[in-house]
C-alpha cells in the first residue's frame, strides 16, 4: 500500500501546482516532548479569522487553545472524564466539555464557565459558536439519554430546534429515530448544520425573514430508498450519512460523503457539497487515481469559497492522507504533494495514515490539523509517536510551474516530490523553494 501511495502521490503532483506554506507545529513548551514531558495536543477546530485553535489533549484528557500568531498554548487537565473544545470564536472564546459539564472557556484567562442546561433536562453538549460568540449551538440531553439539537443566545436563552414534517422526511421516514443534534453554526448564526437519527442524516437549519429557524432536510430530495426511487434520476444518492459533516463559515456549503453506483454497478463513496442557498448537491464522481487503491475522500473543513479539506481512506476511521480539493477543481490533491513544509515534517505520518486534518479558516489561509510528532513512528525512545496539532498557512497565490532553462533566485532549499531533503535536483520534479522565499517546481529530464 505505501509503494501505491507513493506512486499517487507523484502522480497527483504532476498536474498541479503547488501552494508555497508554512508549517507551525504547536508545543507546550520549547524543549517538551509531547505525551511525555508535556500533553500530546489534538487540534479540532480552528476561528474563521484563523487566530485561534481549540482541541483535546490526547485519550480526552484535558482541553486547550493556542493561539497561532505567536504559538502560545494554554491548557487544563481534566479530572474525571475527560475534555473537548469543539469550536472557537473569533476572539478566542472555546465551547466544549469537561469532566461532566458543558463549558465555555476564553483564551485570554482560561477560566471555566459551565454551561447549565434547563432544569428538565441532563445537560448540554456545545458543540460550535457564532464567530462573535453570542450564539451558541449543541444538543440537549433528555433524561432518557436522547439528544435534542438546540442552540443558546443571550437574548432567547434555550430553543430547541424544528424537527422536518413527515412530508418533508419522505421516504426516508422509517430509517431514523426522534434524535437529533446540532455540530456547525455559520458565522452570522443563520445557517446551523446537524443530524437526525444516530448520526443517520445531516440535516440543515436556516433563519427565515422572521429570525425563525427552518429545516431543510436535503437527503429526502437526493437519496434512494424505495424501489420507485431507484427509477429516480433526480434522486443520485444511495445514501448520506452524517458522519464528518462539514459547513462553511458564511453557511453557504455543507460537506458529507455519499454513496453513489458507478457504471458497472459497483458502489462508491464520493464528497459530496449541499449548497444551501441555491439548494443543489454537487457529487464530486469525477474519478480519482486513489480509486484504483480502493480509497475514497472524507470532508473535513471547508473554506467560504468551497475549498474542502479531509481524509484519504478506505473508510473513516482508517486515513491514508490527507487532501485539498480546491474550488473550481474537481481533483484531489495531497497535503504531502501541495505543501513542502509539511510533507517535509509529516511525509511519513500521511503516508500511514497518522494525520487527520480537521480546520481551516473562512478565506482558506489556514490549515488545521493533528499528526504523530515522532519523526520515526518506529522509534518509541528518541521519537516517541504522540500526537501534536500543526498549521499550514497557505501563501494562496500558488507557484509558477517554470522549466529547468528558466532563470530563478538562488535555491535555498531543494525538495523531491515526495518531500525528501536534497543536496542538488535529480531527474525529474523538483521543489525549490528560493533564498527570496519564492517555491518553485523544476523539472530535470
Amino acid at each position: 500500500m505505501k509503494n501505491k501511495l507513493l506512486a499517487l502521490s507523484v502522480a497527483l503532483a504532476l498536474s498541479t501546482p503547488l501552494f508555497a506554506d508554512r508549517l507551525m507545529v504547536l508545543k507546550c513548551s520549547e524543549d517538551g516532548i509531547p505525551g511525555q514531558t508535556e500533553p500530546a495536543l489534538m487540534g479540532f477546530s480552528i476561528s474563521a479569522n484563523g487566530k485561534y485553535i481549540c482541541g483535546a489533549i490526547e485519550s480526552a484528557s484535558g482541553i486547550f487553545v493556542a493561539d497561532t500568531q505567536n504559538g502560545e498554548v494554554k491548557w487544563k487537565l481534566a479530572d474525571e472524564s475527560g475534555g473537548e473544545l469543539r469550536g472557537i470564536d473569533n476572539d478566542g472564546l472555546a465551547i466544549g466539555f469537561l469532566d461532566a459539564d458543558a463549558v465555555l472557556t476564553p483564551f485570554e484567562s482560561m477560566d471555566i464557565e459551565v454551561l447549565k442546561a434547563p432544569s428538565d433536562v441532563r445537560n448540554f453538549l456545545g458543540e460550535s459558536l457564532t464567530n462573535d460568540g453570542s450564539l451558541m449551538v449543541g444538543s440537549l440531553t433528555e433524561q432518557s439519554f436522547n439528544t435534542v439539537a438546540a442552540y443558546y443566545s443571550k437574548d432567547s436563552g434555550w430553543n430547541t430546534l424544528p424537527m422536518p414534517s413527515e412530508a418533508e422526511v419522505g421516504n426516508l421516514k422509517d430509517l431514523f429515530n426522534e434524535v437529533s443534534a446540532a455540530k456547525f453554526v455559520s458565522g452570522d448564526g443563520k445557517v446551523i448544520l446537524g443530524h437526525l437519527g444516530s448520526f443517520t442524516y445531516p440535516i440543515v437549519w436556516k433563519m427565515n425573514d422572521a429570525g425563525v429557524y427552518e429545516p431543510d432536510f436535503f437527503p429526502a430530495r437526493y437519496v434512494k430508498v424505495t424501489e420507485e426511487d431507484k427509477e429516480d434520476d433526480s434522486k443520485p444518492l444511495l445514501g448520506l450519512p452524517a458522519f464528518y459533516t462539514a459547513m462553511s463559515n458564511n453557511g453557504k456549503y455543507v460537506g458529507a460523503v455519499g454513496t453513489i453506483s458507478d457504471e458497472y454497478g459497483d458502489i462508491r463513496v464520493v464528497p459530496v457539497i449541499y449548497n444551501t442557498e441555491d439548494k443543489t448537491l454537487k457529487i464530486y464522481s469525477q474519478p480519482q487515481i486513489i480509486d484504483e487503491y480502493g480509497l475514497s475522500l472524507y470532508p473535513r473543513a471547508i473554506a467560504d469559497d468551497g475549498t474542502f479539506i479531509g481524509m484519504i481512506g478506505v473508510s473513516i476511521i482508517n486515513g491514508n492522507g490527507c487532501f485539498i480539493m480546491k474550488a473550481g477543481s474537481d481533483i484531489a490533491e495531497r497535503f504531502v504533494d501541495v505543501f513542502p513544509a509539511y510533507s517535509e515534517k509529516f511525509g511519513q505520518c500521511d503516508e500511514v495514515g497518522y494525520c487527520v486534518p480537521t480546520g481551516i479558516s473562512a478565506d482558506g489561509s489556514k490549515i488545521l490539523g493533528y499528526a504523530y510528532y515522532s519523526d520515526d513512528l518506529y522509534d518509541d525512545i528518541d521519537n516517541p509517536a504522540y500526537y501534536t496539532t500543526f498549521v499550514i498557512e497557505v501563501d494562496g497565490t500558488g507557484v509558477e510551474e517554470i522549466n529547468s532553462s528558466k532563470e530563478h533566485s538562488l535555491p535555498d532549499a531543494i525538495y523531491s516530490i515526495d518531500g525528501r531533503s536534497l543536496r542538488e535536483t535529480t531527474k525529474g520534479i523538483n521543489i525549490i523553494r528560493n533564498s527570496d522565499g519564492s517555491v518553485s517546481k523544476i523539472l530535470k529530464k
